[in-house]
């Protein structure tokens, strides 16, 4: 199964382009990657499902919710990224979106969305304004902002090494 990113990100591709399903065209430190970065998605995956509960709809609503609040800073602006987390991260300002949209974008039935929607407010992941706009908190905002030594962070940083690593192989000295 390969996932690819969202139609706007930078660098994505249509289903039928890239290697072939069995990626027996691609080359071998590219394969390698694939599967440490699978490995690692998968370890995520289960971060995730005792995170929330067994239910892994959640993140993803959340993460959605989160991404569009935070939206105007494209990911691959090192600068702005850098800017928005200095000390005052704590209160960035937040563009409040709505089930639809989250629905929209995740392909999760709306119904479904408002649902978790439901919950995450329950839990007090996120806050609706009374015009029924959805924000996150500044407990879902400490979750994605812990310290370096927050698990998966060094997973992720660890995992990348590897990757660089192998890549750096291949490379003329």
């Amino acid at each position: 199964m390969r996932t690819l990113p969202h139609s706007d990100s930078p660098g994505s591709i249509s289903p039928g382009e890239g290697y072939g399903v069995n990626g027996a065209e691609m080359p071998r430190e590219q394969r390698v990657a694939a599967l440490l970065l699978s490995r690692y998605n998968l370890r995520l995956l289960i971060r995730l499902y005792a995170t929330f509960d067994g239910d892994l709809l959640l993140p993803i609503v959340l993460g959605e919710i989160a991404m569009y609040n935070i939206g105007g800073i494209a990911a691959d602006d090192t600068a702005s990224l850098a800017a928005r987390c200095d000390s005052n991260f704590k209160h960035p300002p937040l563009r409040p979106c709505n089930a639809f949209s989250i629905s929209s974008s995740t392909g999760i039935p709306r119904e479904t969305v408002r649902r978790k929607v439901s919950h995450l407010i329950l839990h007090n992941w996120i806050d609706r304004d009374p015009k029924g706009g959805l924000t996150i908190t500044d407990r879902a905002l400490a979750l994605c902002v812990k310290p370096g030594d927050d698990e998966n962070q060094s997973d992720f940083l660890a995992t990348a090494d590897r990757i660089r690593a192998l890549l750096d192989e291949r490379q003329p000295a």
